[in-house]
């Protein structure tokens, strides 16, 4: 029988079908293969069985019993459904086998820092994840999505997560889309209403209260995290002058996206999708809109040219979409709106530096500068809405 060890975890490595006819042999096999190993998790990859009898579920209910810390993976849909008929997905942890997809020569729709968005074809887009692997986070994020978009925020559901290469992805059945960046690009003549479709999403979220905000991140309670973080580059008056700032921030019960920038929106038949929903929280709009701020303005000022790599945009282009979307979201141009929007912004600025990019101390340093020049100004962060 095939296994590996690595790191105390012992892998092994079923073929074929696993019935009543060679249940005894197999089971040998195991045996001799655990006999002078030692390892503390037991992984049962079923990538390469077909189909598994009662035999071969009392050869798993064995393991379970004598090892405990036993998982199944790679289980096809056949042998995931008799698993979980027969109660196994209750007692182990069992994970079914991903379809692969592939996205060589896809064309790219829309690229983030965590994740690359590729349209396979007409029908189907198919969102792969950069920076995690964790198939929970994964699952985490799409329960998010169903649960907002049963509330009423428009979000593009997910049909299944998917294997691309050796990273996990998720696939979205959306026809005829377009990112809302490259919509803003294709169709210079509809800024104005591509941004109040914009700011009418933006609204819809922030002004949506979520049913049960326990299951939610509460973002204001982040930003105190966030600011703790960042205490070693602030004097004490500084530091508690922010910490009290923050707590004037009234609390909401409705939602807050966390990263709407114009790359995490699909348009569809003019209809705004959000594809991103791993960073939905609860809170106040203001936090929304500093988290708008960061990619659109706040990057590239200490980082000329970022916009462009990040982006696909100018940044021209996006100080100006910065503007229209503060100014249609507020109904009217007030310099203490920017101010304490950008005041927030440069929190999660330095936190996000220190946490991704501590050697960028050039990006770090110049929030930070800004972040005191704001600070002397006010004395609350509360916006009249």
């Amino acid at each position: 029988m095939e296994n590996t060890l690595i790191d105390s975890k012992l892998e092994l490595f079923f073929e074929g079908e696993l019935n009543s006819y060679n249940a005894d042999n197999i089971w040998k096999d195991v045996e001799s293969t655990l006999l002078d190993k030692e390892f503390t998790t037991l992984i049962l990859n079923f990538a390469k069985l077909n189909y598994i009898s009662s035999a071969g579920l009392r050869i798993v209910l064995k393991l379970k019993q004598a090892y405990n810390d036993v998982h199944i993976t790679e289980a096809n849909m056949d042998v995931y459904d008799i698993l979980s008929m027969t109660g196994f997905t209750n007692i182990m942890d069992v994970k079914k086998a991903y379809k692969r997809m592939y996205v060589a020569g896809a064309e790219i729709v829309g690229e983030g820092y965590f994740s690359t968005v590729y349209r396979i074809d007409k029908d189907t887009i198919i969102k792969v994840f950069n920076r995690t692997s964790d198939e929970n986070q994964i699952q985490r994020e799409l329960n998010l999505a169903k649960k907002a978009f049963v509330l009423g925020i428009p979000t593009a559901i997910s049909f299944d997560i998917v294997k691309v290469d050796n990273k996990l992805g998720v696939r979205f059945e959306m026809l005829d889309c377009d990112s809302l960046k490259n919509t803003y690009l294709k169709n210079p003549d509809k800024f104005d209403e591509l941004t109040d479709k914009y700011v009418g999403l933006l609204k819809k979220i922030n002004t949506t209260e979520c049913d049960d905000p326990s299951q939610l991140r509460n973002i204001k309670e982040f930003y105190f995290e966030k600011l703790e973080l960042i205490k070693e580059f602030l004097e004490t008056e500084d530091y508690n002058k922010l910490y009290a700032l923050l707590q004037t921030i009234p609390e909401r019960k409705t939602f807050v996206h966390g990263d709407c920038h114009f790359k995490n929106i699909m348009v569809q038949k003019d209809e705004l999708l959000l594809i991103d929903m791993d960073t939905l929280s609860v809170g106040h709009p203001i936090f929304e809109l500093a988290a708008i701020y960061a990619p659109y303005i706040a990057f590239d000022e200490d980082d000329p040219g970022n916009c462009e790599r990040f982006l696909g945009v100018s940044s021209d282009f996006t100080k100006k979409l910065f503007n229209q979307i503060i100014i249609k979201y507020f109904g009217r141009e007030d310099q203490s709106i920017f101010d304490k929007i950008k005041l927030v912004s440069y929190i999660h600025m330095m936190w996000w530096n220190r946490t991704n990019e501590p050697q960028n101390e050039k990006r770090l340093h110049g929030c930070r500068e800004r972040l005191l020049k704001l600070l002397k100004k006010y004395d609350d962060l509360k916006l009249e809405i």
